[in-house]
């Protein structure tokens, strides 16, 4: 753990709900002169060795995501090591399709697998109260972490048409052909996949934030996927269902939306949904940041994952440029994307070092 990190760790979180929880980003003169907190997607994970010997104990992913007790330690390590100014769950994506009845595996070197659906019928209609019972490791991690830690905790869910993708594609893929094709062929029966996911993601979002939860996270990991009216109807609609359903229940629950590799549809995605925070990826258009401006939502990111790794002067530089570039705006410095397995633990600490640093200068 870095000395420079416990000497202002109580003004850090301090700073932190002052910002982001009760919304103090609102004024940008006050915004310049208080900390830029700092956090990373997957900042628990497979770089830390702390995380590899808790690793050994699961055989299958999922068992660990769903063991509260090694799922809330997880989700505490790389507070206990770098202070980062919030708590991310431990969990995954792939749990809705899990609690809807689909067989899900993670398999070495290959990544999540499941037994692929062809239409609505292949899915599970369980009840919430047969959802509640499947999740409900998931909220019981976040009671434990939020009886251990005071930090603001983040929970999350994948967005529906990225969790579609999974639950067609039976894995990762590389041309998504499979989802474009059933998308085109057969809408109706997709737009029934949708409308359940977004249900569901609705309810475990709901749950979350009743178990403890501050701060919301939505992945839209493949929305760089689609296009025109397709991007219009699966990623921007569902998601504007999603975060307007939250607002209703939780209107003060900050909600962060990070809509992967669409950055020419930045500004209809800050436009139609109703988010506080817009998670940027390495390419945006600079018209962004005034409109981030005009609509008082935070800017998250948007350090490469690739440039952690390598490390050196480069990432010194780097991390000091979007420091710079983003400082009009209100601003969560972040990645572009998830923290990546091979990542120098010195070099996520001497990012953190320059971001405090600055707060200084």
């Amino acid at each position: 753990m870095l000395s420079s990190f416990t000497q202002n760790q109580q003004q850090q979180q301090s700073l932190y709900i002052h910002i982001v929880v009760d919304k103090m980003f609102k004024d940008l003169s006050f915004f310049k002169n208080v900390t830029v907190p700092i956090w990373f997607m997957r900042q628990a994970g497979r770089y830390l060795p702390e995380y590899r010997k808790i690793r050994t104990q699961k055989k299958n992913f999922l068992d660990l995501c769903f063991s509260s007790d090694l799922a809330c330690d997880i989700s505490l390590q790389p507070i206990k090591r770098f202070n980062f100014d919030a708590v991310i769950l431990f969990s995954d994506i792939l749990v809705i399709p899990y609690s809807l009845g689909q067989n899900v595996t993670f398999q070495e070197n290959k990544g999540p697998v499941l037994n692929p659906i062809n239409t609505v019928k292949d899915i599970k209609f369980f009840s919430e109260k047969i959802w509640l019972k499947k999740l409900m490791p998931s909220f019981e991690t976040i009671k434990l972490i939020k009886r251990k830690n005071s930090k603001p905790l983040i929970g999350f869910t994948g967005s529906p048409f990225t969790l579609l993708t999974y639950m067609l594609e039976g894995g990762t893929s590389k041309d998504h052909y499979i989802t474009k094709k059933k998308l085109i062929e057969n809408p109706k029966e997709i737009d029934k996949i949708i409308e359940l996911l977004v249900n569901i993601s609705v309810f475990y979002l709901e749950q979350q934030v009743k178990a403890g939860a501050q701060i919301l996270q939505i992945f839209e990991s493949w929305a760089s996927v689609l296009d025109g009216a397709l991007f219009e109807k699966y990623i921007i609609e569902p998601n504007r269902l999603i975060c307007s359903e939250i607002k209703k229940k939780f209107p003060k629950i900050p909600i962060i939306f990070f809509p992967k590799g669409s950055a020419q549809y930045y500004p209809e995605i800050i436009e139609k949904i109703e988010m506080d925070v817009i998670s940027l990826d390495l390419k945006f258009p600079s018209k962004v940041l005034s409109l981030c401006r005009k609509k008082d939502i935070v800017i998250q990111g948007c350090l490469d994952p690739v440039r952690l790794v390598v490390g050196g002067k480069q990432l010194e530089e780097t991390t000091k440029w979007i420091l710079n570039k983003f400082k009009h705006n209100k601003h969560i410095f972040n990645l572009s994307h998830g923290i990546l397995p091979q990542t120098p633990i010195k070099n996520v600490e001497k990012v953190i070092n320059i971001v405090r640093e600055n707060e200084k200068s």
